[in-house]
């Protein structure tokens, strides 16, 4: 009996350990969006530069997670998680430092290769420390901790940026994962992984061919705000996505993979795995486009526009909550559709909020969204989680956990391309019609920030009417980024449905 309660202790304290480091990952991957205004006023970086400051941290950890999962099954997972953790002090260090645009992508690079180990090594953890029904509340703690941290990192971030500037969001993160790293030592237990089992070989052939593709499929999105059918868009995406074709092929023909896709062959994980990579499309997407809207064009502060985003937040939370409950009535697959029919209905209504004339009407129904996609996020991660994780073996625990990451992140990667290229496309067509009937110079500075910018050296009247056109370009810009973002959530229901069809609940 004593030595039950005392792995039970045990496993709890595991437990609070990996969701705390989960929580302050996330917090940290979303907290930098909120200061993208003040980045771009400090460094004069542009919405493609902005774009390129997400999507470095995003694109480096698509690159890694699947190496990270190749060395956590042979060396240890937490081992490698801790490694990971360190990557993220080295690169607070520069990013204090970083006195230009570059400096600070390296810095935000470095933190996309640690979250890049870390978090498939707690999930990887996870599935190694629990099974059965232990594994689908440890999976809905997990989800819950980092379904709390993205929508709560424009609150802390927001507080730090008006307290500190940009820079204090570094700071912070240094202190914070010296703190995670020292309590996760003592109290996660040392499993998995083992050099004499599984040697270490690295495919390196297959990790260029993956980076590449990313890389330069993720170039192609960003620059696809000049145009999908400019060459400087349309080159590195077919380019990028003939590598990643390549890298599958490769990888499946190896002796020694990279990815273990004989994991899709099971009905449930291949469902889950389109479905994640929508909750982070969505989520990415939302994070980074409303900063500017709530901080430039609405005039409030860091701090209150990260508290705007509270209803995002709230609804996660009530989501997560009520999972189990959900999950107990519409089984794993329906509480999946069900997160991914209300992140649907939260964007296009997010969208539609921008057509009403009345600021009231406007704020309140953009809140509506927040409240629905919020609650898409908090229901549906830990069901797809618990759904995709209880199908994979323990010993390829690593392996599940570092692909469906994978899925997650080029979520990411294509949820702030897509987002952030047809916003800046559509923002600087609207900019220019309106500007030329005000009679204004048609041409924008780059970014809605830099617009209001460039309004401040103008005289009262000049200025107060580029403002005005500024902000009605930008909101809307947003009502074709969110109906978009919709259409593209739409069919992943329905190729997620037909995939699982055949699948248990």
């Amino acid at each position: 009996m004593h030595v039950e309660e005392g792995r039970k202790r045990s496993l709890n304290r595991s437990l609070i350990c990996l969701c705390a480091a989960e929580l302050v990952m996330m917090v940290n991957t979303t907290a930098f969006n909120v200061a993208l205004p003040n980045i771009a006023e400090s460094l004069g970086a542009g919405m493609a530069e902005q774009q390129w400051i997400v999507s470095s941290y995003n694109l480096v950890f698509a690159a890694v997670v699947l190496l990270a999962g190749f060395i956590g099954d042979r060396l240890g997972h937490l081992r490698t998680m801790i490694a990971g953790l360190g990557m993220f002090v080295v690169a607070s260090a520069i990013g204090l430092m970083a006195g230009n645009v570059p400096v600070l992508l390296v810095s935000r690079s470095i933190m996309g290769a640690g979250a890049g180990v870390v978090i498939p090594m707690g999930q990887a953890l996870l599935g190694i420390l629990f099974r059965g029904p232990e594994l689908s509340r440890a999976m809905t703690a997990w989800a819950i901790a980092g379904t709390l941290g993205v929508p709560f990192g424009p609150l802390v971030g927001g507080a730090i940026t008006a307290a500190l500037g940009w820079r204090g969001i570094f700071g912070f993160d240094g202190v914070v994962f010296l703190a995670v790293i020292a309590v996760i030592r003592m109290n996660v237990p040392r499993t998995g992984g083992s050099r004499k089992s599984r040697p270490l070989h690295v495919p390196w052939a297959s990790v260029a061919m993956m980076t590449s593709g990313f890389t330069l499929f993720s170039a192609g999105l960003v620059n696809a705000q000049h145009g999908v059918l400019a060459a400087s868009a349309w080159i590195p995406m077919a380019v990028g996505a003939v590598l990643i074709a390549g890298f599958v092929l490769h990888d499946r023909a190896a002796r020694n993979p990279l990815m273990e896709l004989g994991l899709m062959a099971d009905p449930s994980f291949a469902a889950c795995a389109p479905a994640l990579m929508m909750l982070n499309f969505s989520m990415y997407g939302i994070i980074f486009i409303m900063p500017a809207y709530l901080e430039t064009v609405l005039r409030h502060g860091a701090l209150i526009g990260g508290m705007l985003l509270m209803p995002l937040v709230v609804a996660s939370i009530v989501g997560s909550r009520m999972n189990d409950w959900i999950v107990s009535r519409l089984g794993s697959r329906g509480t999946s559709l069900l997160a991914l029919g209300c992140l649907a209905a939260g964007m296009l209504t997010i969208g539609v909020a921008m057509w009403w004339p009345g600021d009231v009407a406007e704020q309140s129904t953009t809140m509506i969204g927040q409240v629905a996609a919020g609650f898409g996020l908090g229901v549906g991660q830990p069901a797809m989680l618990t759904w995709a994780m209880g199908r994979v073996p323990i010993e390829r625990s690593g392996a599940g956990s570092s692909l469906l990451t994978v899925f997650r992140q080029f979520g990411s990667i294509i949820g702030v391309g897509i987002f952030g290229s047809i916003q800046s496309g559509l923002y600087t067509a609207d900019f220019r019609d309106l500007a030329q009937a005000a009679g204004l110079n048609p041409q924008s500075a780059g970014s809605v920030t830099l617009d209001f910018q460039q309004a401040a050296g103008l005289a009262d009247a000049t200025g107060d009417l580029m403002r005005q056109t500024a902000s009605r370009a930008y909101e809307s810009a947003m009502t074709g980024s969110f109906a978009a973002a919709s259409a593209v959530i739409l069919v992943t229901l329905m190729v997620v449905a037909l995939i699982s069809r055949r699948a248990s609940r």
